[in-house]
């Protein structure tokens, strides 16, 4: 199994939150990726608070460089409109850069790791776990 993480679970592993350290140490890294949106959004989390990039900037830099970073193209393009389609087509909103990560996660079929389950939980066929709780898989998104 692989997994895809969002942009707090890299900031949870940064900043050496236990649970999240725990489970990655268990991992090849290899089973880890994260999206391009998720790395903007770490990146830009830091960029904009100057402590924090002085405390965290090289070991955001040193984790990106040892895990797969999944550039958004024409894959998961496709997946996003399908699935904006279908969410919009329910009456289910979800935020734009969830869609992209939920839409990476799904085109090459990762669980992704987020400590914000529920707002995933209208997104169809998504595994979702959160390592930051006691209940390591939380859901699955409702079936089609």
């Amino acid at each position: 199994m692989r997994y895809l993480l969002d942009s707090n679970v890299i900031a949870a592993a940064i900043k050496g939150r236990l649970p999240v350290v725990l489970r990655l140490s268990e991992l090849k890294p290899g089973d880890v990726a994260i999206a391009a949106v998720s790395r903007v959004e770490a990146e830009t989390a830091l960029k904009v608070q100057a402590r924090a990039q002085v405390r965290y900037g090289k070991l955001l830099r040193d984790f990106i460089a040892q895990v797969r970073v999944i550039d958004f193209g024409a894959l998961e393009s496709q997946a996003a409109v399908t699935l904006a389609a279908t969410l919009r087509n329910e009456g289910e909103p979800i935020a734009p850069f969830d869609l992209l990560v939920a839409a990476t996660a799904l085109a090459h079929r990762l669980t992704l790791v987020t400590d914000r389950p529920a707002a995933f939980s209208v997104v169809p066929n998504l595994e979702v776990e959160n390592w930051l709780n006691d209940t390591n898989r939380i859901s699955q998104g409702k079936a089609k």
